[in-house]
């Protein structure tokens, strides 16, 4: 009879025993995927804190008006205050931006003005080679314009007017894209 219930005790403490560790491995999981979503919130973060750092450092900041042209017809020229008469929309990349970036915020672009490629608000800009610059994501790009932001390696958005100085800077941010839509409205809203 103690045989009998020594093996059921030992049967009942295996059967406990698993359940643990069941409940362990479950725990765990749920755990490392916390601790996964706590990484990205913190990257995201970091993220944040930098867009909003070379928001504030390169708004207000004045763009030299000089000879421009688009595409490749450097033959006709004209300044930039002829082309800033009007507020314009200016998004600006590198060849350095990654591609999936630039190509979100086109259908950003795309989806908020159906007009894109018409659209003379609209202006793409940035160091893409001369002989590409006649149709850039369906636009001729502006060529010779230097912009005082050339450090930042995420395509951005800015506006361009009169005053001839960076106003209402938005960089593009991988890790939360749907605020570009949201920025692309409310220009739209207040220029278009």
């Amino acid at each position: 009879m103690k045989k009998f219930f020594l093996f059921f005790f030992l049967l009942f403490l295996l059967s406990c025993s698993n359940t643990n560790n069941k409940e362990i491995e479950r725990l765990t999981k749920i755990n490392e995927k916390y601790d996964s979503d706590l990484f990205i919130l913190k990257q995201a973060e970091q993220a944040n804190q930098e867009i909003l750092r070379r928001t504030i450092k390169y708004s207000g900041e004045k763009i030299e008006s000089k000879s421009i042209f688009w595409g490749r017809d450097s033959l006709n020229t004209f300044t930039l205050n002829e082309l800033a008469v009007k507020p314009r929309l200016i998004f600006c990349f590198s060849t350095n931006t990654c591609s999936p970036c630039v190509e979100s915020a086109i259908e950003f672009i795309k989806e908020v003005f159906p007009d894109y490629t018409e659209n003379e608000m609209i202006i793409i800009t940035g160091d893409y080679p001369l002989r590409l610059r006649d149709s850039v994501y369906g636009k001729k790009m502006l060529s010779g314009i230097t912009l005082p932001i050339n450090e930042i390696e995420v395509p951005f958005f800015f506006i361009l007017d009169k005053k001839m100085e960076v106003s209402l800077l938005h960089l593009f941010n991988k890790l939360n894209p749907d605020i570009t839509k949201v920025y692309l409205e409310e220009i739209k809203k207040k220029y278009d």
